[in-house]
């Protein structure tokens, strides 16, 4: 039975070599390429889809890029142009969901699925996913040059309610709060990133991190910084707010920080 939509997930690694920025491809043999990543699979989540395909095409020490990626929250979605082609892809149409992460200049990727063809990962120049000798399909170029390229430079990708992110996008909140975990901790000052309206997707705008407020609590933070600039009242409307989606004692156990940005794009 051929479903009415499949899903996708695929990651776009991101390196700099020699002054030149790449981009990690598939090479199925002469000018055939395609993106690292494929398909859901019945129940799984985009992330979940994306760990399994790397441990599956790339092996399991490729998984360590997944540490830091930054979410593109546009998908790019297609029709099949004949009942033959959607036939053999399972689906009317197809939803193709991107990360992009970034990695070292000396990262060694190697293809690693049994397959009955040939398939190599390839490092091409970031500019040729516009190049119609690369990327065949017209409207996945046009994808790429307008959601990819110019979020190249992000390093991660950060999801805030609507009400918040209109306030970033106007300019009115300037300080983003979060616990100051594993994953933030790999956050530096410059760091350009991704922020998504997390209710009105796909809308989204590029930040830049101009400082990192670290402190035991939120009443400790709030002593050194405005809690106006992190969109709230009062500190007490601040956990009314976070503890709906996170335990207090969770809270308690954690750094916080905040992160001090501007809107660049």
């Amino acid at each position: 039975m051929i479903k009415d939509k499949s899903f996708s997930a695929y990651i776009i690694p991101v390196r700099v070599k020699d002054g030149e920025t790449q981009v990690a491809m598939l090479n199925y043999g002469s000018n055939n390429y395609g993106p690292i990543g494929g398909r859901l699979d019945d129940g799984e989540d985009l992330k979940n889809a994306l760990q399994r395909e790397l441990t599956e095409e790339l092996g399991q020490q490729s998984v360590k890029m997944l540490d830091m990626i930054t979410e593109i929250p546009v998908a790019y979605s297609f029709k099949h142009s004949s009942p033959e082609r959607a036939e053999k892809r399972g689906a009317w149409s197809e939803e193709h969901h991107y990360f992009i992460t970034k990695a070292t200049e000396n990262i060694d990727l190697e293809f690693c699925e049994k397959r009955n063809e040939k398939i190599s990962v390839v490092w091409i120049n970031a500019a040729d996913l516009t190049n119609s000798d690369i990327i065949h399909i017209e409207d996945m170029r046009e994808f790429f040059a307008e959601h990819i390229l110019p979020n190249i430079d992000c390093k991660f990708s950060m999801s805030v309610q609507h009400k918040y992110f209109e306030l970033i996008k106007s300019g009115q909140k300037d300080i983003e709060l979060r616990a100051y975990d594993e994953k933030r901790k790999r956050i530096t000052i410059g760091d350009k990133f991704l922020l998504f309206d997390a209710e009105k997707t796909p809308e989204y705008i590029i930040c830049e991190v101009l400082n990192m407020h670290i402190a035991s609590d939120f009443e400790s933070l709030f002593e050194k910084i405005d809690i106006k600039r992190a969109g709230f009242k009062t500190v007490q409307e601040l956990i009314d707010i976070i503890t709906k989606f996170i335990p207090y004692e969770k809270l308690t156990q954690e750094q916080v920080v905040g992160i001090e940005i501007k809107r660049i794009r």
